[in-house]
């Protein structure tokens, strides 16, 4: 059965009350997503599943074309042609392995303790500011190989995108510009005299064009997900059970939490040829766009979805996508979150949200999360 609703935005696609709402009233809806489409939303996880798999939905969308500009928008790297896309993901692909991400981890560990040394301890700090937002890009920068004299160009070009609760930030040209001229320089140069990171191995007889572009959607995809998926991650761990159990059950943990998360809203699909999903009929080049916070939250593949429950028998979340436009950068994103929640739990077992959190964010500013680090008897 399908209905029509009327302009859906970010703000829906995080209010969890809207999208049990949606997911009881069907499985499938057409919405206005704000003007690039018409398009319909599918809200279990059934549907989702099945459709990001589906060989007659293409990752692309019909209207998808090159940027116009020299340098690209954020969401216009979000909407390139297939093509393109696909020739920048196997770019990625092919260089982002599980073994590059494990030969890493030394690295991560070390970024991650460097920030946490630089937090005081016994009084409240702002976890976001000084960890779930720096450590994303510390470990790009190490992945990427960008040396720390250069840094700051990402630092104030990544910041500048940050959107946590619907608060944040518009990134300045002067920082897109100054970031994309030092990349050039450093893509020129690893490509002369590679060495043992991302950027080199993506030069390799690659158009530098492209690498900057790939550079660029890695810098956005693997950032803003694992900043919010830190920072609530660690909220809910304080607010509901502590950091000793997660610890205990790491890898659980960091599912679950992905689950109940879900770091990024939608995972989009567009029909080749005239087909059915769920009893409606959708015509060639129509949008679906897989809600997978409401997909993570469908009691019919999650008993009781809205509790944080790490013991599951089963977790098949969907929050990386699935099918041929997978999440890249999943397995760098699982290893973030268990280093970053391991060693908080190791290093601060008694860490606790601060009492006063401070004013509410406002759209000119962003967000806090007020946390007091107690070493307690780390082991």
């Amino acid at each position: 059965m399908e209905s029509s609703l009327p302009l859906v935005g970010v703000e829906t696609l995080r209010d969890m009350d809207a999208l049990r709402r949606m997911r009881e009233a069907g499985q499938v809806h057409h919405v206005n997503m704000g003007g690039r489409e018409q398009g319909w939303i599918l809200t279990s996880h059934e549907a989702a599943a099945k459709a990001l798999v589906d060989p007659r939905l293409r990752g692309d969308a019909p209207q998808a074309r090159g940027p116009e500009k020299e340098l690209a928008d954020e969401e216009d790297l979000f909407f390139l042609p297939g093509e393109q896309h696909a020739r920048l993901r196997r770019m990625i692909s092919r260089q982002l392995t599980p073994r590059r991400v494990a030969g890493l981890l030394p690295r991560v560990q070390h970024e991650a303790d460097l920030l946490l040394d630089a937090m005081p301890t016994g009084e409240p700090a702002d976890l976001i500011a000084a960890f779930s937002r720096p450590f994303p890009v510390a470990v790009l920068c190490e992945l990427l190989g960008v040396p720390p004299e250069g840094r700051h160009h990402l630092r104030d070009y990544v910041f500048g995108w940050v959107a946590e609760a619907g608060v944040g930030t518009v990134v300045t040209e002067s920082a897109g510009v100054a970031m994309a001229g030092y990349l050039r320089e450093l893509i020129a140069l690893r490509g002369a005299e590679p060495r043992d990171d991302l950027v080199s191995a993506m030069a390799a007889g690659a158009d530098p064009r492209d690498v900057l572009s790939a550079v660029r959607l890695l810098l956005v995809a693997g950032h803003r997900p694992v900043t919010r998926l830190l920072t609530e991650g660690v909220e809910i761990l304080l607010s509901r059970r502590g950091l000793a159990e997660a610890r205990a059950n790491l890898d659980a943990t960091v599912e679950e939490l992905l689950r109940l998360i879900t770091p990024t809203a939608l995972s989009s699909r567009y029909v080749k040829e005239s087909m059915e999903i769920g009893g409606v009929e959708l015509p060639e080049g129509g949008g679906v766009h897989c809600v997978l916070a409401a997909a993570n939250r469908d009691p019919d593949r999650f008993p009781d979805p809205d509790a944080f429950a790490p013991g599951r028998p089963a977790n098949p979340h969907l929050s990386f996508g699935l099918g041929h436009r997978h999440c890249l950068g999943a397995a760098l994103a699982r290893a973030e979150a268990r280093v970053a929640i391991g060693t908080l739990a190791r290093r601060f077992p008694r860490m606790r949200l601060a009492a006063d959190q401070g004013p509410a964010p406002t759209r000119a500013g962003t967000r806090k999360l007020l946390v007091v680090l107690d070493p307690g008897d780390p082991t």
